[in-house]
C-alpha cells in the first residue's frame, strides 16, 4: 500500500488511488505573525470514473477538510472542494471556514500617541467560490469568476491607554466579485516542472455584493517552470502585482508574501513581489531546494524600488506520491528581521 511498483520506495500513491485514499496531512504552522502551531487536513482524493482520461499532470479531484490553532491565539476550521468536470471543460474551486486570527498592522502612528504596531483580532465566517469556463478545447485557457465574502467581527488594539479608546470594536462585512482569466498550461498542478501558469483577476468589493466597503482590486500572477538538467535540476520564477484602491481597508490592503517575512509585515496600496526557486535532485527521491525573492510594497507605483524587501533560504524535498508528481519537505528562510521555517506540502505558490 505505501511502495511505489517502479522502485519499491515508500510512496502514497496507492493509499491515494485507493477506496480509502484520505491523506491526512499534518499543518505546521511556523507564520511569524500568529506563531508556532499546528493542524490537521484530511484530504479525499476522489477516484477517477473508468475510461476517464484526464490531461496529463491535472490534479485529483480533492474534497478537504480541518483545522488548526497557534501559541498567539489564532484557530480556524474549514473545509473545501477542488475538481474539474466535463473533461476538464470546467474548474470548481469552493472554500468554507470560520477563522480567528490574532494578527499586527504596521500603520502610520496615531499622531505621534502611539507607534507604528497595532494588534487586531479578526473572527467571522469565510468563504470563496470560483467557476472557470475552457475557451477553446486543448488549450488551457479558462475564463470565469469567483465571489468571496467574509463576516468579520474585528477587535482593534489602539494602544492608547485611555478606557473605551483602548479598544475598537466592530462589525465589518467584507464582499467581492472578480473576473478572472486563467492560463495553465504546467506538467502538474501539485510540484510542477514545467510550463507556465498565469491570472490575472480584477474586481470590486461592494455593498450590493452584500459587503460594507467599496473598494476596487486587481491581482496578476505568474508562474514559470523550467527544467534545467533533465531528472535532475528544476528551476521556477514567480512574478505578482497586486494593485487597490484608497477606499481598501487596512487589513484588505496586499502586503509582500515570502517565506521569511511575516503577513501583513509590509503592506501597500500597491504590492511587487518577485521569487525564484531551483531544485536539484541529488538522490533517489530526496531533492535540495534554494530560494530567494523581493518584493516592494508602496502607496504609488512611482515609489517602486525604494523600500525593497528580500528574504531567501533553503531546503529539502521527497517524492511523496509517484503518480501525482507530488513532493514534500522543509524549508528555512532569512527575512529582512527574522528566521522562519515552513512545511511544505506540493507548491509553496499555490492560487
Amino acid at each position: 500500500m505505501f511502495k511505489h511498483a517502479s522502485d519499491n520506495k515508500f510512496d502514497a500513491s496507492n493509499f491515494l488511488n485507493s477506496t480509502v485514499g484520505f491523506l491526512p496531512v499534518p499543518i505546521f504552522i511556523t507564520e511569524p505573525a500568529v506563531g508556532y502551531g499546528g493542524g490537521l487536513v484530511l484530504a479525499y482524493f476522489h477516484k477517477k470514473k473508468k475510461g476517464d482520461k484526464r490531461p496529463l499532470g491535472l490534479s485529483p479531484t480533492i474534497t478537504f477538510g480541518g483545522g488548526a490553532y497557534t501559541e498567539n491565539g489564532t484557530w480556524a476550521g474549514f473545509i473545501g472542494h477542488q475538481g474539474s468536470y466535463k473533461k476538464d471543460n470546467i474548474r470548481y474551486l469552493g472554500f468554507l471556514g470560520f477563522v480567528s486570527p490574532n494578527l499586527t498592522f504596521y500603520g502610520p502612528g496615531l499622531g505621534g500617541i502611539t507607534d507604528k504596531k497595532y494588534e487586531f483580532n479578526m473572527q467571522g465566517f469565510l468563504t470563496l467560490q470560483e467557476i472557470l469556463l475552457r475557451v477553446k478545447k486543448d488549450i488551457p485557457l479558462f475564463v470565469g469568476m469567483n465571489y468571496t465574502y467574509f463576516n468579520n467581527n474585528i477587535s482593534f488594539q489602539t494602544g492608547i491607554n485611555i478606557p473605551g479608546l483602548d479598544v475598537i470594536e466592530g462589525q465589518i462585512e467584507n464582499a467581492g466579485l472578480h473576473g478572472v482569466i486563467e492560463y495553465d498550461g504546467r506538467d502538474n498542478t501539485l510540484t510542477p516542472t514545467k510550463g507556465i501558469k498565469s491570472v490575472l483577476e480584477a474586481g470590486k468589493f461592494a455593498e450590493f455584493l452584500g459587503g460594507d466597503q467599496d473598494y476596487w482590486d486587481l491581482d496578476f500572477r505568474t508562474y514559470g517552470y523550467v527544467p534545467v538538467i533533465d531528472q535532475k535540476l528544476f528551476s521556477s520564477y514567480r512574478l505578482q502585482v497586486e494593485s487597490t484602491t484608497d477606499e481598501t481597508p487596512f487589513y484588505a490592503l496586499p502586503f509582500i508574501s515570502l517565506r521569511g517575512i511575516p503577513a501583513l509585515r509590509y503592506q501597500g496600496n500597491n504590492v511587487v513581489t518577485m521569487e525564484t526557486e531551483w531544485r536539484w535532485n541529488v538522490y533517489d527521491r530526496w531533492s535540495l531546494v534554494g530560494f530567494v525573492g523581493a518584493g516592494d510594497a508602496m502607496e504609488d507605483f512611482s515609489e517602486i524600488g525604494k523600500n525593497i524587501k528580500v528574504a531567501a533560504g533553503g531546503g529539502f524535498r521527497y517524492f511523496l506520491a509517484k503518480d501525482y508528481g507530488l513532493h514534500a519537505g522543509i524549508d528555512i528562510a532569512k527575512g529582512p528581521e527574522q528566521w522562519a521555517w515552513k512545511f511544505t506540502v506540493g507548491s509553496n505558490w499555490g492560487r
